[in-house]
């Protein structure tokens, strides 16, 4: 199946992006500056991926290591418990410590966040995102009886009969997988559904190309997620709130 050849080549964390995109907002120096830059960002990707229908009701949950404002360390931010992900701010995300306690914000956090999102971190801490949907045709595929489920040094889970979890070193990052892992889904699912062979390109052809691709990965992926940015920007302003 596709979705098998999709998880096993995906890149391992320990990869290193750079990208030389200019982010659409300014903020300054220091745990302040970066910890509202990390509230911008989260704010966008909740919104974003809720505009492209890849979240169910309230109950899915992306998450980011990030500076506290106080400069007291790193915190892990994620959204409050109940917020539907079109209502999500900069400022009404909360964020708690390596033991699920309350350090910013006054909101109770998802509970299942917390405890999946930490736990991941225990064993994967270079995960510095983490996101967990029920997006419509990657949840489809991993329904299917042999779904790779083992995430490894990998960043994309296929959780059974249970949606995606992937982790990144970038929001941007992150969001990116997302969108074009349900795309890749949906067109597996539809070339499958004209019951017709399905031709498959040869490895020895993927794989030149991925390399040259993941080399510059980062800026693809902070170019479509300003994209999104921008748009937000024009539709719906008070995310940056």
């Amino acid at each position: 199946m596709w979705s098998r050849a999709v998880v096993t080549r995906v890149q391992a964390l320990s990869r290193t992006f750079t990208s030389s995109c200019a982010k659409p907002y300014a903020v300054p120096e220091g745990p302040w500056g970066a910890n509202r830059a990390a509230r911008l960002e989260m704010a966008v990707a909740y919104r974003g991926l809720d505009q492209l229908g890849l979240n169910e009701g309230v109950c899915n949950h992306l998450s980011v290591m990030a500076p506290r404002a106080d400069g007291k360390g790193e915190a892990m931010m994620v959204f409050p418990y109940g917020l539907h992900w079109s209502e999500v701010t900069a400022s009404n995300l909360v964020m708690v410590d390596g033991d699920a306690k309350m350090v910013e914000g006054d909101t109770e956090p998802e509970l299942a966040a917390s405890c999946i999102h930490l736990g991941i971190r225990e064993v994967r801490p270079d995960a510095k995102v983490v996101m967990h949907t029920h997006q419509p045709y990657v949840t489809a595929l991993s329904c299917l009886k042999d779904p790779r489920l083992l995430m490894c040094d990998k960043d994309v889970l296929f959780m059974g009969h249970h949606g995606v979890i992937t982790t990144a070193s970038t929001i941007a990052m992150a969001f990116d997988h997302l969108y074009y892992l349900e795309r890749c889904a949906e067109l597996q699912i539809l070339a499958l559904a004209t019951q017709k062979e399905v031709e498959l390109i040869p490895e020895a052809h993927c794989q030149p190309m991925s390399d040259v691709f993941w080399r510059d990965m980062q800026k693809y992926a902070d170019s479509h997620f300003y994209s999104m940015y921008r748009r937000l920007r024009k539709t719906q302003p008070d995310f940056e709130l």
